[in-house]
């Protein structure tokens, strides 16, 4: 490295020769190279940790999402939707629910009358061997339910939506061996229990 000093007036001048100057300018160039260098690797630390943190939000999504599901098949048979004019406009909603071997005797056998699913949404719920004895269910969703081996003696499903085989549109509602509300048997009506739907 070349350095020259100048004196002019007293005063001391330091010149830097070309090459001096390349020297800083490649040195200037090199930290900056390494900084970018060390920025991208802290870019791609942090894209990696952003991708295993989204990885466990959908996990603990996933979870949230099952609860919830969860609660919505274990709501209580009485719980009604009202509109804003504080009329009852839904019920229940067990869409696709498991409830298999369920329980249920209402006010018509002496019963609760909160053992009620009037206005149920029931769409695709298992009522494999269920016991529906004498319960209000005016006006549920029927379509694709399965009633197999179940007893439905007594209940009132006046207005149900039981959808008929051959619906090229919708899901059929399965009876099969089942005890309808007038008592007779879904296998002796032609494997539906409909027109059999109040006592």
């Amino acid at each position: 490295m070349r350095i020259r000093l100048l004196v002019v007036m007293g005063v001391i001048t330091i010149a830097l020769t070309p090459t001096v100057f390349a020297d800083g300018v490649k040195q200037s160039v090199d930290q900056l190279e390494s900084d970018v260098d060390t920025l991208e690797g802290q870019v791609s630390t942090l894209q990696s940790e952003n991708e295993a943190l989204q990885a466990v939000i959908s996990t603990l999504t996933g979870i949230v999402d099952g609860l919830v599901e969860q609660q919505r098949c274990h709501a209580r048979p009485n719980t009604l939707q009202a509109d804003s004019d504080g009329n009852y406009a839904g019920g229940v909603d067990w869409q696709g629910c498991d409830k298999t071997g369920l329980g249920m005797w209402g006010p018509n056998v002496g019963g609760a009358e909160t053992e009620s699913l009037t206005n149920a949404d029931l769409r695709f719920v298992d009522f494999t061997l269920a016991n529906l004895i004498g319960i209000w269910a005016g006006g549920v969703n029927l379509e694709g339910a399965r009633f197999v081996n179940a007893n439905l003696a007594y209940s009132d499903f006046g207005g149900a939506n039981v959808i008929l085989p051959g619906d090229p549109e919708k899901a059929e509602t399965v009876f099969i061996n089942t005890n309808c509300p007038d008592e007779t048997n879904s296998d002796d009506n032609g494997g539906t229990c409909f027109g059999h739907m109040t006592p």
